[in-house]
């Protein structure tokens, strides 16, 4: 089941850019502890996404990037500190319900018009902190990070590779402190290293698809799949 978790995953992330590590985030807190599963998501996510990093280099809007990526490096040992010492127990239903109220979010709203020359960068940093905690207690840092984006005016292709380049960082930042704290070790390699190829076969298929086939505009897409998944969880944690 977790194989088949991690190859939606990765179609999910290769067709939109993002709701990787959100996805699989959610379905395996049904079964393992969140100190478990936020470090093997994170590893994955970043090896998962090394195809899409060379276009997304390119194509994002690197002065955002930059500023997006100064409220992460505030966010990430901070984040860190805090997986380390909140209880298990609190982490699952709290990560359903900001995953649930995000995909709720980013349904709501809509894109800007495409107005690039006129990116709002004033709160990028402070979107990059938001989205880099959530990012590091929940895997959930692709709301809070979308609903900013969607707000800039970019093209569907900046907007994309921007969110690409933002979770490459945060997850590569968020793995190099949690080697740091002994947050990460060898179980968490091992469990990616077991959902890596299903992952990566997923994700090649949502990039050739991405061309292809557009049924819902990107954000939509992810917010059903987030409001379901989180909702899904939420009732499993209550009610067990």
């Amino acid at each position: 089941m977790l194989l088949l978790l991690a190859a939606f995953a990765g179609l999910v992330r290769g067709y939109s850019g993002f709701g990787f590590a959100m996805i699989l985030a959610l379905g395996m807190l049904g079964s393992r502890a969140p100190s478990e599963v936020i470090p093997t998501v994170l590893l994955l996510d970043l090896v998962g996404s090394a195809s899409l990093w060379l276009r997304a280099l390119r194509d994002s809007h690197h002065r955002l990037t930059l500023r997006l990526t100064a409220g992460l490096l505030c966010a990430v040992p901070i984040g860190v500190l805090a997986l380390a010492r909140v209880p298990s127990a609190w982490l699952a239903p709290g990560i359903a319900m900001v995953c649930l109220f995000g995909g709720m979010m980013v349904l709501r709203q809509s894109p800007a018009p495409v107005t690039e020359a006129a990116v709002p960068l004033r709160s990028a940093f402070w979107a990059g902190l938001g989205a880099g905690l959530a990012t590091v207690l929940a895997s959930a840092g692709g709301p809070p990070l979308m609903l900013y984006l969607l707000r800039c005016g970019l093209t569907p292709r900046a907007l994309r590779a921007t969110a690409i380049m933002f979770f490459a960082l945060s997850s590569a930042l968020a793995l190099l402190v949690m080697g740091l704290f002994d947050v990460v070790g060898r179980t968490h390699v091992q469990l990616a290293a077991t959902l890596l190829l299903p992952a990566l076969a997923g994700n090649l298929l949502g990039q050739w698809l991405q061309p292809r086939w557009q049924p819902l505009p990107l954000h939509r897409l992810v917010g059903v799949l987030l409001v379901l998944f989180s909702a899904v969880l939420l009732y499993r944690t209550l009610a067990g």
